[in-house]
């Protein structure tokens, strides 16, 4: 991911993707603190990367549809959104570190 905003705030968390079409492949969303995702009128599938507190990978799903919800796994801190099929492309997998700059 080239582009990673982060969503820390009530209110940013809320919007979250909301409000956009689409998402970029080199654009993400981190929403933290998070523990689940939905995505109740969202206009767009995307891919989900379920992060620990070090940012280590502990689950993803990919192809999530709009007006669907994911819990995450236990010690979930944050939730990268991405575009769907990104999952795939970049290679994240379990027990993967993210660095974000």
């Amino acid at each position: 991911m080239a582009r990673v905003r982060t969503a820390n705030t009530f209110w940013s968390r809320f919007i979250g993707l909301l409000n956009r079409s689409s998402l970029a492949e080199d654009e993400g969303l981190l929403i933290t603190p998070c523990a689940s995702i939905h995505t109740f009128f969202m206009r767009f599938t995307i891919d989900l990367v379920f992060l620990g507190q070090d940012n280590r990978v502990l689950g993803v799903s990919s192809n999530v549809r709009p007006y669907r919800i994911r819990l995450s796994p236990r010690g979930t801190c944050s939730v990268l959104e991405i575009a769907q099929g990104n999952v795939k492309k970049t290679g994240i997998h379990l027990d993967d570190r993210l660095i974000f700059d």
